[in-house]
């Protein structure tokens, strides 16, 4: 099974390099953040998403079809579950050859990893997470606005309360060893037991999106 997270810097028309990159992995789940309804990923793929954007909305100068989440699943997606804000975080209980998984896809902190929203985005999110990890496998992915190696961003408060969260729910951030990177796939620590984890990564040159796209395959 292949999970992936990208954030594709809010693309302003189709961008076919985008999609063929995505069709080239060919994972099985896709959160995509600062995305937009024009991506389509093809009739395999069923989705969930966060609301379109207006222009304006919360000051920033949204483009046609602008959403910030859209998970992507070639899976059946049972529900959607509700989040603390549907502008931002989108979650699915989608059923895998593993069971039940709720993937949370989502944005923490909008205006990036400082100042009051990003502390509000990551207190009610750390809510979002506890609720909706009992009785099933659980993924979070997206853009967390914050990095676990490397140089620290924003702060090693936002890090360790992550950090926190994620062994009290009994999750891995499988990605937390990618320096400098903001963007991270966490899953339940069952689902991977005793599993082998190969990471990809690409756009290193941010040619594409100003972030570096990442798959994670679970063997």
């Amino acid at each position: 099974m292949k999970i992936l997270t990208w954030n594709i810097e809010r693309p302003k028309s189709e961008n076919q390099s985008i999609i063929d990159k995505l069709v080239e992995i060919d994972a099985e789940i896709i959160i995509l953040t600062e995305t937009n309804s024009l991506i389509k990923l093809g009739k395999e793929y069923k989705f969930v998403a966060t609301e379109i954007l207006e222009s304006g909305f919360e000051g920033i100068k949204y483009k046609t079809g602008e959403n910030r989440t859209t998970i992507w699943t070639k899976y059946r997606i049972r529900s959607q579950n509700e989040t603390f804000d549907n502008f931002t975080s989108v979650c699915a209980e989608i059923e895998t050859p593993e069971g039940l998984l709720n993937v949370y896809g989502t944005i923490i902190g909008v205006f990036g990893g400082i100042g009051e929203r990003f502390k509000s985005d990551l207190e009610k999110q750390l809510l979002d997470f506890e609720n909706l990890s009992e009785e099933k496998l659980f993924c979070i992915a997206g853009d967390l606005n914050v990095t676990f190696s490397g140089r620290v961003y924003p702060s090693h408060d936002a890090k360790n309360k992550l950090n926190s969260a994620f062994e009290k729910l009994k999750l891995k951030n499988l990605t937390s060893e990618i320096e400098n990177n903001v963007d991270h796939i966490v899953l339940s620590k069952s689902l991977i037991e005793n599993r082998n984890v190969k990471i990809e990564t690409w756009n290193h040159d941010k040619k594409l999106s100003d972030h570096i796209g990442i798959c994670i395959t679970i063997e």
